[in-house]
């Protein structure tokens, strides 16, 4: 085994609890009916909704739930959690101005890690690991050198970890499959008949079952990452290729697009539920967070999406249905866990939805486990307060830019064997 590079050797120090840790429940009516006056805008969250009337049990409620780790709009997102959850400092960035903790989000069960990729801005870009045994986090070195320029989304799947790279000013954007044990590459995917990618920025894998056969289906969204308005020193282009969902099917070597920009104009997540039966996406960035139009074809928006995998192949997204949209900002990470819950990560927190209803269960709160437990949070042009997260068994481990924090969930969200083909 190839010896990694050591980025910090050891987390923090015993438990550092967040400051609350308080959970508070808000009726689900309190969500779609307030008492008047009341006022709040799409760039704050929820919980900072202000009341004329500022005596009432809603006003009350929601007052409480701005300094609550977790907020439960349904007893689902309870017994996730547990009577007694906690929130603890998991790692801190060897620089408070260094953003190593910003994407991805992978859990790799059989070594209990988590990867993850650094802010882009400014680049490089890189991969790091955090070992959840040892409480470590450390940089590999991946072989061949230079083969993982600028990583971002990532999925682990069978034995590799599958990474997307937004490329740089040398190399043009692809899907990397890695072994987690040697650290080996291999690229899978950086053309379409010698057009470049234009910048894969997520990727999963499903399982197709037609005809009783069993093969992958490596799906990853792509859109030029420039667009974004950031001084990334990524792929410079020109992109070509319009902003698709890509399907890369191994047994036959086939890729092609199998959603459109007219279906969803900036594909962003990606997430498989455990039966391998459905496919969720989420738009962004939303156009009117970036205050710009990303995709200069259609407006984008923060909708989240569930598509059934069918058709003849038995991997094909179709019946497109708008589930969800983000309440604040737009969604980034996406997971679905073994129950068919969605988790997001959007500006307000991680958001746990109903995976078949799109009803919010509940949030960990970026408000109180981030912000309010930062000294030094990092001052991002987007304005999140973090990307993505990982469901690591059962714990969830938020990536907050400067920090990682770690929640012990009650359930085991996700089994280790959904992961094999």
């Amino acid at each position: 085994m190839l010896r990694p590079h050591l980025l910090l050797a050891s987390l923090a120090a015993g438990p550092a609890w967040a400051r609350s840790n308080l959970t508070v429940q808000v009726p689900a009516v309190d969500t779609l009916l307030l008492p008047r006056p009341f006022n709040d805008s799409f760039d704050q969250p929820f919980v900072d909704t202000t009341f004329g009337n500022r005596t009432s049990a809603t006003s009350a409620t929601i007052s409480a739930a701005r300094n609550a780790s977790f907020i439960a709009y349904d007893d689902e997102f309870l017994s996730i959690i547990g009577e007694d959850p906690k929130v603890r400092l998991l790692a801190t960035s060897s620089s408070p101005n260094i953003s190593f903790a910003f994407e991805a989000g992978v859990w790799v069960p059989e070594l209990n890690q988590v990867w993850f990729t650094a802010y882009l801005d400014p680049t490089p870009g890189y991969l790091s690991i955090l070992d959840l045994n040892t409480s470590t986090v450390f940089r590999p070195r991946i072989e061949p050198a230079g083969i993982l320029p600028n990583p971002n989304g990532g999925y682990y799947f069978n034995g590799k970890v599958y990474m997307t790279t937004f490329g740089d000013t040398t190399t043009t954007p692809a899907i990397v499959a890695i072994d987690p044990r040697t650290y080996h590459a291999e690229e899978v995917v950086n053309s379409y008949f010698g057009l470049p990618l234009s910048g894969p920025d997520d990727v999963t894998v499903a399982v197709s079952q037609s005809n009783d056969t069993k093969h992958e289906c490596i799906f990853f969204t792509d859109f030029f990452f420039n667009d974004e308005g950031l001084d990334a020193d990524t792929f410079k282009g020109p992109s070509e290729l319009p902003y698709f969902v890509w399907r890369y099917t191994t047994h036959n070597e086939n890729l092609r697009p199998v959603i459109g920009p007219l279906e969803i104009p900036v594909p962003n997540g990606l997430a498989v539920d455990a039966a391998n039966s459905l496919l969720y996406v989420t738009d962004g960035p939303d156009t009117s967070v970036f205050q710009r139009q990303v995709n200069h074809t259609t407006p984008s928006f923060a909708g989240i999406y569930q598509y059934d995998l069918a058709g003849v192949d038995g991997c094909t997204p179709l019946n497109k249905r708008l589930i969800a949209f983000a309440r604040q900002g737009f969604a980034n990470g996406i997971k679905v866990d073994d129950k068919g819950r969605v988790w997001t990560a959007e500006y307000e927190g991680v958001v746990v939805r109903d995976g078949m209803t799109g009803k919010v269960l509940g949030l960990f709160n970026a408000v109180d486990i981030i912000l309010n437990n930062t000294e030094n949070p990092v001052d991002v042009r987007d304005v999140a307060p973090f990307a993505n997260f990982a469901l690591a068994g059962n714990e969830l481990v938020i990536l907050a830019f400067n920090r990682i924090f770690g929640v012990k969930l009650a359930e085991r969200v996700v089994d280790p064997k959904r992961f094999v083909l």
